[in-house]
This record gives C-alpha cells, structure tokens and sequence, in this order.
C-alpha cells in the first residue's frame, strides 16, 4: 500500500487525530488532499509526504499561514502544488516565519509563474536538498523587485 492510499485509509477512518486535523486544515483553507486520485484540478494538493512533511516542520498555526499563503498567491494553481513548491515554500515560511510579510510574499510570488519556480528549481544542482533549491528561488523572488526590505539568506546550505 503507498502512502497516498494508506494516508486515505487513515483519513476516511477517523482514527488518526494528526491525519485528520491535516485533511481538515487542507480543506479549510480551500484545498482538496487528493491522496493519490489527482484529477489535475484547481486546488488539488496530491503529494502526501510533503504536506506532511510541511506539517511537521512548521507545526498547526504556521501550516494554516503557509497554506494560505499558497492559495492566496497562486490560487490553487496545480503547477504551484507540486511536491516540490510546496517543500520549498514550506522552509521558506520556517526560516523567514518572523521576517517575511504576507502581503509582500503574495505581491511579488503572484506575479511570478510556477513553471518559472519549477523550472529554475530543478535546474539548481548545488544541493540535494530539493526544499532548499525551491525555497532560494522563492527567496530571490520575494526580494527581487527594487524597493522594499529584503531577507537576509538565512538557509543552512
């Protein structure tokens, strides 16, 4: 069984307090968990691990920030739930989570395409580390435009 379908099973279940309350803040914030029956919809989030993973790292009250901030920036774009995005923005908010504003995140990541983030994402080779590569081009786009404060690099790597 995948994590995708066991996830589902817990989910449907009721019987996992920490699956349930993801699930349901997922939805509250207007997404779908698809767990592993993606239908390539506005609003579909179909990587489990790293919506857990983004769970865990930034525990109940930032996850409800971070998923807004997705929502809110790209409107449930499917593009921008890749499990890649979602990683990177994910320890973008954790290491900004104090600096960053949401207005200014929203602003300049809005106008930036996911395939743009995608795209210069994968192509940066100085790191394994797949939230890291994301959440430096997310980095550079949150600071890109003239005027305004700036975040420091504060990433460890």
């Amino acid at each position: 069984m995948s994590l995708s379908q066991s996830t589902n099973a817990l989910a449907e279940s009721g019987t996992d307090a920490e699956i349930t309350e993801i699930k349901y803040l997922v939805e509250h914030c207007g997404f779908v968990w698809a767990l592993g029956k993606s239908r390539g919809k506005t609003g579909e989030i179909v990587s489990t691990r790293a919506l857990m993973n983004a769970y865990h790292l930034l525990g109940r009250e930032t996850f409800i920030r971070f998923l807004r901030l997705l929502q809110n920036t790209w409107e449930g774009d499917p593009r921008s739930l890749t499990a890649a995005i979602i990683s990177g923005t994910a320890l973008f908010v954790k290491t900004y989570e104090t600096e960053m504003n949401d207005h200014t995140f929203l602003f300049r990541l809005s106008a930036v395409d996911p395939d743009e983030i995608n795209r210069r994402g994968r192509a940066d080779f100085s790191t394994g580390n797949v939230a890291l590569r994301f959440a430096r081009v997310i980095l550079e786009k949150y600071n890109g435009q003239r005027g305004g404060k700036k975040l420091p690099y504060r990433f460890k790597g």
